[in-house]
């Protein structure tokens, strides 16, 4: 996977068995999401928040925003607006960053 050490070194908790490393400045997060090769494919179910930019890094996303489905792979960004429900399908050996404008996760202090 792409991420370096300085990625892998933040705060890492798991989303529906994806692996994700934490950027938070207390009022919106980065999330570096990666879904190791030797895992199955991981479903993020649908769900809604505030606005969100995303880009992948390698492998592929199946995205179903509102009921369009969208196949995203390497340099693919998206943006969802918010409030847009949406779902994620990681296939395995996929990496990819997220950006929100307000607190996705929380993380153990």
């Amino acid at each position: 996977m792409p991420f370096p050490s300085t990625v892998r070194n933040l705060p890492k908790t798991n989303l529906h068995g994806i692996d994700v490393f934490v950027h938070d400045d207390g009022r919106t997060q980065v999330l570096f999401m990666e879904l190791p090769r030797n895992r199955p494919e991981a479903t993020v179910p649908v769900h809604t928040h505030d606005d969100e930019w995303g880009i992948v890094v390698e492998g592929e996303i199946e995205m179903n925003l509102a009921g369009q489905i969208e196949r995203h792979g390497p340099g693919s960004t998206h943006w969802i607006q918010r409030d847009l429900p949406h779902s994620f399908r990681f296939a395995p050996g996929t990496s990819s960053i997220h950006y929100f404008i307000e607190r996705r996760v929380t993380l153990s202090r």
